[in-house]
């Protein structure tokens, strides 16, 4: 029997042959077929096969090819070759084939300047392509080394084939026919390529590893199904060291970064993997660990650079995005700039020093969360007290009057919460200086310690005539390096090309879209590594595979693994599903299930019909204009080929409207927008539609892209237009692949704001269950968010509600936000708050539990707590922490004025006067426009500012007196007992109504005046004049005389 080791091996080979039966390397057969797009062909001298300068392209071919690779970078990718090749192919499957190719194949790099376009090609990236060599009769095997221009044996053949002139057209190079001679150009061509699968430069790696001389990293081994290793004692994470917040769960995923060989983040879409690999990231690079980040594809591996460069800040120079562009030309003028001394790597402060203040700093801020949750649990008992204290017992009414007395020294719950918010923002900017400082010791270091190396290093860069890959490879010290640079992001098309297969180079290896990624292509990354992370979401995308189970079974028994411990299902399985099955426990595996990417509507189904409702949606107060965010468009049918066309025009008419509606808007405003197709065929329609009707400042300016659910995994877009393509009849495979969970769900959870589905609805008729007539039903079920109108049952809310509508304030009680219930929701002017009310006697007097504060932090909201003492004794100071809160900002005088509105309010609240109610938020709204159109028109200083603002006062001030005056006559009712009534009093108090309902017209008619203002005279001096005989004549009445403490039944 094989031994453990043996087995291991044999799993690799299987793997391997798995993945070389899955079609290898895509073959380059003929550039101008299908396949390959936009060929731009130029001369070159055969006397030397490599372009030495850049290819300026023209203007035109630049924006067509840009646009192309724009809208397709997942599936396309900028090539250029020399040596175009006509001739015969190798057979496949007994069927002919023809070349039509470069033979010499290079990196291309793309150059703007100027608004100007060039491709270079870089010299040290030339390889052979395999299928002309074969046109010429020749193999690489016979060549020994792919890189070798000088090899007669390539001259020689390239002597005996026809040379032909160039052209600079495709039909300058017919396709080859049977008896012809091989025939080859002195051309070379630049085009928009298929991306290549890579598969036959992982198969090589897969050789060495599946050989007895290479050791195999832990990771390898526990993917295989060896038992689990504990990792080496390493320096366990640090969340509170960190320049940045976490959840609980994102803490456990760093914990276990640092003790698990292999450990899974299970991240469903818009919760923030890239974040949470970023802070992994960090906090490895502050324990002095290497970290490589392996993404699906380039789009993807810019976007981890990105939101690392934002996390590291200074230090983001750590960072190498490799395989992208010349970046070791990057690479050398940063070592360069180290060796000259032009990097600033001197300290201001040791790390050694700020790594004990931040310890310092957080002791603090735990502390102050400790007696912050002490205090909200303090503010609960002493609200009982308060309460109990407005009974007849002298014990409780003296608690009450010694908690009076003591709520006065003492800070706010508000008070105590932005002073935490402060040491929390005091210590993340300390541990970015940390780790910033951290970074410039490690560079001084290797000053001192390592220069030599150092600049071997930089020889070894600067030297591109080695050519081949291997031997760059050896001309480095990568140990040096990977401690200069310990951050490397690459994708897994490049991965091979940049980095040497040395076994456990990096400490911590994060494969990210795991759920695309089959076990084979991620071997070769994971023995570059000790430990490692595997991301991605198990409801979305496998990869994509046509390796048949007969196939699978045969090449077990040829490499005898039938028996092996491990799912040899390499067609259905992902690296993500052996992840999941090779962890040590599953507190290896962590959940991220906060949602920050779309409306709440939109996440809605795939949360309840993929994931359980296990999701915590945090974008309940996402802007939107107004717009259903699921609309569904009925399309007529005209069917051509498998293509309904009608659906396609009504598609393309509504991004037309939407990029008209946008025009007026500045770039960095524009709505991104993403249009899917479920069908391939259907994509391909809209893609050339796209091309042809737009240039490619409108594709970038909306970041436009076509594709299929395949393309869009892991993109997200403002709006998404979804191409449904389906019609009546069409064929039950077409259903089968729409019914596909991974598929759907992709597909409809790539929008933010709005998404809009077309399709013939017939098309639904008798098709049975399914996912996308559900769908259909929740969109027609779901619109626009209503505003929540619960009444606040309890009076501290009711109170803080009339106070804050005064102010021009939204209130939503009892407001449902990720499956929390706020117990005061607050919008003003873009500004949401969330206030925590406790102690009342009402269910929502009870304190927050300390992980809804800092989820609702986390989702953007502010907060505010809000003790019920704290509201009865000192209201004033209460308040005014609410406007800070909100941004309010007002004169001396506003706030005074706001003091009689705000107290007649309450009052009225409390006699459950609707009417009167009604007409003084009529009254408060209207002159905050009048106000506001006021400030608008005329300076604060100017006198006529001062007059209209007089009368527009007067008139406020009238019409609250007579208000005032009715609220104290139904007092006065009230107050002479239930059933009892003054017709005299009623009759009052409808004659004070009436005042106030003219006051409150004229002041409607005023603001709307001034909105309207213009030079000419527009009526606003007839109005204030009429304001004017308005305020004297409602006046009349003269102000009502203070309330008494008793009332009687006399008319006050």
């Amino acid at each position: 029997m094989a031994s453990n080791d043996e087995t291991l091996r044999n799993l690799i080979a299987y793997f391997r042959d798995c993945l070389l039966a899955d079609g290898g390397e895509r073959q380059l057969l003929d550039v101008f077929g299908r396949d390959e797009r936009e060929p731009f062909l130029f001369p070159c001298a055969p006397e030397s096969w490599v372009p030495v300068e850049p290819l300026k392209l023209p203007a035109d071919y630049a924006e067509r090819l840009i646009a192309l690779l724009r809208v397709q970078r997942q599936e396309r990718e900028l090539a250029i070759g020399t040596c175009l090749v006509s001739g015969p192919a190798p057979e496949n499957k007994g069927r002919a084939r023809q070349v039509r190719a470069p033979l010499f194949l290079f990196e291309p790099e793309l150059l703007q300047r100027d608004g100007e376009y060039a491709v270079r090609a870089q010299p040290d990236t030339l390889r052979l392509n395999p299928t002309a060599l074969a046109a010429l009769g020749l193999s690489p095997e016979q060549l020994g080394h792919q890189h070798a221009l000088e090899d007669g044996i390539l001259r020689h053949a390239l002597a005996q084939a026809e040379r032909q002139g160039h052209s600079p057209t495709a039909n300058g190079y017919p396709a080859w026919r049977s008896g012809q001679a091989a025939r080859w150009s002195a051309t070379g061509v630049v085009w928009a390529a298929k991306r290549s699968q890579l598969a036959r430069s992982v198969a090589y790696e897969l050789d060495e590893l599946s050989s007895t001389a290479t050791p195999l990293a832990a990771p390898v081994r526990q993917l295989l199904g060896a038992p689990a290793e504990r990792s080496p004692r390493v320096r366990q994470s640090a969340p509170e060291t960190l320049p940045i917040s976490l959840t609980l769960s994102q803490e456990r995923a760093l914990q276990n970064a640092a003790r698990e060989t292999i450990s899974v983040i299970n991240g469903p879409p818009g919760t923030g993997k890239t974040f949470t690999i970023a802070a992994q990231t960090i906090d490895r690079v502050l324990r002095q660990e290497r970290v490589l980040i392996v993404c699906s594809n380039e789009h993807a591996a810019d976007v981890v650079r990105g939101k690392l460069a934002e996390a590291f800040g200074a230090a983001q120079g750590l960072i190498v995005r490799a395989g992208r562009g010349d970046y070791r030309s990057k690479l050398l003028s940063d070592l360069d700039a180290l060796l000259a001394g032009e990097a600033d790597t001197r300290q201001t402060e040791a790390p050694a020093k700020l790594a004990a203040e931040l310890q310092t700093l957080a002791r603090r801020y735990r502390r102050s969360e400790h007696q912050f949750q002490k205090a909200l649990a303090t503010a609960e008992k002493e609200g009982a007290i308060w309460r109990n204290g407005q009974a007849s017992n002298p014990w409780h009414r003296l608690r009450a009057w010694w908690l009076h007395l003591t709520l006065s020294r003492r800070p706010l719950l508000a008070q105590r919460w932005q002073a935490l918010q402060e040491q929390v923002a005091a210590h993340q900017q300390r541990a970015r200086h940390y780790l910033e400082a951290l970074a410039n010791d490690n560079l001084h270091r290797l000053l001192r310690d390592k220069r030599r190396q150092l600049t071997a290093l930089t020889t070894a860069l600067r030297s591109r005539a080695s050519g081949h890959r291997e031997s760059r490879f050896e001309a480095l010290d990568w140990d040096v390096l990977t401690q200069a640079f310990p951050v490397w992001v690459v994708s897994a098309q490049t991965l091979h090309r940049v980095l040497p297969p040395t076994p456990e180079l990096f400490e911590l290896a994060i494969i990210d879209e795991a759920t695309q990624c089959s076990l084979p292509l991620a071997l070769p990354a994971l023995q570059r590594a000790r430990r490692a992370v595997i991301v991605g979401d198990p409801k979305q995308l496998r990869h994509f595979s046509f390796v048949s189970r007969d196939r699978q079974r045969r090449l077990a028994g040829k490499h005898q693994v039938d028996a092996a411990p491990v799912d040899l299902n390499y067609r259905e399985r992902s690296l993500l599903d052996y992840g999941l099955e090779a962890v040590s426990s599953g507190e290896a595996i962590v959940l991220l299930d906060e949602h920050f990417r779309s409306r709440p509507e939109l996440i809605a189904f795939s949360n309840e019909r993929f994931y359980n409702s296990r999701l915590k949606v945090l974008t309940h107060l996402k802007a939107n204009r107004g717009d259903l965010p699921i609309e569904v468009i009925d399309c007529p049918v005209r069917q051509e080929n498998e293509v309904n066309a009608a659906e396609i025009d009504t598609l393309l008419a509504r991004l037309e409207q939407l990029i008209q509606d946008a025009s007026e808007l500045p770039d960095h405003e524009c709505p991104s927008i993403g249009v899917l197709a479920f069908f391939r065929a259907t994509a391909a329609v809209l893609e050339r539609e796209l091309l042809e009707r737009y240039p490619l400042g409108t594709l970038s300016r909306h970041d436009i892209r076509v594709g299929t659910p395949y393309a869009f995994q892991g993109e997200e877009r403002d709006l998404m237009l979804i191409a449904t393509g389906v019609y009546p009849g069409r064929a039950a495979a077409a259903w089968n692949y729409l019914n596909r969970a991974d598929v759907f769900n992709v597909a409809v959870t790539r929008a933010r704001y709005r998404q809009i589905l077309f399709m013939p609805k017939a098309a639904l008729e008798d098709t049975g269950p399914n996912l996308l007539a559900d769908y259909v039903e929740h969109a027609q079920t779901t619109a626009v968010r209503q505003d929540t109108r619960v009444p606040a049952h309890d009076a501290m809310r009711r109170e803080l509600i009339a106070a804050l509508e005064a102010w021009g304030a939204q209130c939503r009680p009892d407001y449902c936000f990720a499956g929390q219930q706020l117990d005061l929701l607050v919008l003003y002017q873009g500004r949401a708050l969330a206030v925590d009310t406790i102690g009342s006697d009402a269910s929502a007097g009870e304190a927050w539990e300390w992980e809804r504060y800092r989820l609702l932090e986390r989702a953007g909201l502010i907060i505010l707590p809000i003790g019920f003492t704290a509201w009865q004794v000192r209201r004033d100071a209460v308040l005014e922490q609410l406007r800070q809160a909100l941004g309010m900002t007002h004169s001396h005088s506003e706030t005074e004025s706001a003091g009689p509105a705000l107290s007649l309010r309450w009052r009225l609240q409390e006699l459950n006067a609707p009417s009167l109610l009604e007409l003084l938020d009529a009254l408060e709204r209207h002159y905050r426009q009048a106000v506001r159109w006021l400030g608008e028109r005329f300076e604060a200083s100017e006198l006529t500012y001062d007059r209209y603002r007089s009368s527009i006062d007067r008139l406020r001030q009238a019409a609250l007196d007579e208000l005032q005056g009715a609220c104290l006559l139904l007092e006065s009712l009230r107050d002479l007992g239930p059933g009892a009534d003054d017709p005299r009093l009623r009759t009052e108090v409808d004659s004070r109504m009436d005042s106030g309902r003219a006051a409150v017209a004229s002041m409607e008619r005023l603001a709307q005046e001034l909105a309207v203002l213009r030079t000419e005279d527009s009526g606003l001096d007839a109005a204030l004049a009429d304001v004017a005989r308005l305020a004297e004549r409602v006046h009349r009445y003269g102000k009502p005389s203070p309330r008494p403490r008793e009332h009687s039944t006399d008319t006050p």
